[in-house]
C-alpha cells in the first residue's frame, strides 16, 4: 500500500462528510454566527473549499475557485487566510459545495495516484508538519477535518440533527 493510501482515504470520506455537514441547511441559517468570535457556515465551508483549490497546482490540475477573494488575503503571512468580514459577501453554501463537488473526484483520485517519489519531493507550501508532498497533503486532510468538526457543532446549534456517516 501506498503512503498516500490512507491520506487519500481521508479525502473521500471528507468529500462525503462535507455535504453531509451542510444537508438540509438553508443559506439564511448558513451565515448565523454563534457569536461574533465564530466563523459561521458559509465562511468555513468556503474556507475548506478554497484551500482544495489552493492545493490543486501540485496534482497538475488547474482549477481555481471562483470565490477564492473572499478567502484569500495575500498581504497576509502564510497561509493568506483572509479572517471572517461582515461586508463580505460570501457566495451560498449550493454554490460553495458546486465547486467542492467539482473538484472532490478529481482531487481524491489524483492524490491517490501520487508516487512516492512525488511524495518525497519538496513542496512548494511549508505546513508545520514538514516540507513534502505528502506532509502538505497529510497536513491538508488534518486541516479539513478540524473544519468539518466545527461545522458539525454549528450544525447541532442551529437545530438540526447530528451529521450522517452514511
Amino acid at each position: 500500500m501506498s503512503s498516500i493510501q490512507p491520506v487519500s482515504k481521508q479525502f473521500a470520506l471528507h468529500s462525503k462528510l462535507f455535504n453531509n455537514v451542510l444537508e438540509g441547511i438553508e443559506d439564511i441559517k448558513g451565515s448565523k454566527r454563534l457569536s461574533e468570535r465564530v466563523n459561521h457556515l458559509q465562511w468555513i465551508a468556503g474556507h475548506v473549499t478554497n484551500s482544495r483549490y489552493r492545493f490543486t497546482a501540485p496534482l497538475g490540475l488547474e482549477m481555481s475557485f471562483l470565490y477564492a477573494d473572499c478567502y484569500n488575503d495575500f498581504t497576509q503571512p502564510p497561509p493568506f487566510n483572509r479572517i471572517i468580514d461582515s461586508s463580505v459577501k460570501y457566495p451560498s453554501l449550493t454554490e460553495i459545495k458546486k465547486y467542492w463537488n467539482e473538484l472532490a473526484p478529481v482531487f481524491v483520485e489524483r492524490i491517490s495516484g501520487l508516487t512516492a517519489v512525488q511524495l518525497e519531493s519538496e513542496s512548494a507550501i511549508a505546513v508545520p508538519t514538514g516540507k513534502t508532498l505528502l506532509d502538505l497533503f497529510s497536513f491538508i486532510a488534518s486541516h479539513e477535518s478540524y473544519h468539518i468538526g466545527q461545522m458539525s457543532i454549528i450544525r447541532k446549534y442551529l437545530g438540526l440533527s447530528a451529521m450522517s456517516y452514511e
